[in-house]
């Protein structure tokens, strides 16, 4: 009896051990196409690890990470991200997986005569006092978005450019509403491109809109957490994973909405 009283105590140890849990700061868009979920559930599943995030903008997120408010981070600003870890808050860049930056408006918007360079579209928006809702939240994609004003030489100083300071899903509602424009990740358009009645604007130059997504390993963790955050780390690198990743909305969409690298 005592012998199987030992060996049901050791299993019961071994579970505990298994399940433990991590909080992750993280984008608005991983949360909003549900991809976060989908991988929170196989984590479950296959490791014994309870995930938990935080969606914020990764400026927010970013914030999280140097307050030691969270565990682990994944967002999508690479310069950021890379002072994050020359500033000592991270260890360790992950990039794992991309999609892509689009300009988007509502459906209803004759497009025809837009050009196809991206310089010339926001050119157009500008003079024109075209309404634009920039993100406003210091977000990676109102990093990207600010970064593409600058680079262009346009000036976003028009009357019409307004800040709405709200998450992708959110900006993407309120673009609609105004019939405005936006600049969106690929994977929030095509989750929510149906229900809000938006179209991408047709640009033909796709990869300096690249959207690249990395986990960041935090320097300052509690002991207890960095066994589950070692388990998260290799899972998300695991083969598993990447099949999350190339699956992930390809019967719903036709296409993934994240790819694998970087």
């Amino acid at each position: 009896m005592r012998k199987k009283l030992v060996g049901l105590a050791m299993l019961l140890a071994g579970i505990n051990i298994c399940a433990g849990e991590i909080l992750m700061g993280t984008t608005t868009s991983l949360d909003d196409t549900g991809f976060l979920t989908e991988v929170s559930k196989v984590l479950k599943e296959e490791k014994g690890v309870e995930l938990k995030w935080i969606a914020k903008g990764t400026g927010e997120a970013l914030e999280l990470g140097k307050r030691g408010d969270v565990d682990i981070l994944f967002t999508h600003d690479p310069g950021r991200e890379e002072k994050f870890i020359q500033d000592g808050f991270g260890i360790k860049r992950h990039p794992l997986m991309y999609n892509y930056f689009v300009v988007v408006t509502n459906k209803e918007r004759d497009l025809t005569n837009y050009p196809k360079d991206l310089n010339e579209v926001l050119k157009k928006i500008s003079t024109e006092n075209l309404t634009f809702i920039s993100r406003g939240d210091k977000s990676g994609t109102h990093s990207k978005e600010l970064s593409m004003w600058k680079t262009s030489g346009v000036d976003k100083n028009f009357e019409n450019y307004k800040e709405a300071g709200l998450g992708m899903a959110k900006t993407l509602n309120l673009t609609s509403e105004l019939q405005a424009f936006t600049l969106s990740d690929s994977g929030t358009f095509l989750k929510v491109k149906d229900k809000f009645n938006l179209q991408e604007v047709t640009l033909n130059e796709k990869e300096p809109l690249k959207n690249i997504y990395s986990i960041l390993e935090l320097s300052n963790v509690e002991a207890s957490k960095k066994g589950d955050i070692k388990i998260f780390v290799e899972f998300m690198n695991s083969d598993k994973a990447t099949e999350i990743m190339k699956n992930f909305g390809k019967t719903e969409f036709g296409t993934p909405l994240f790819f694998v690298g970087k």
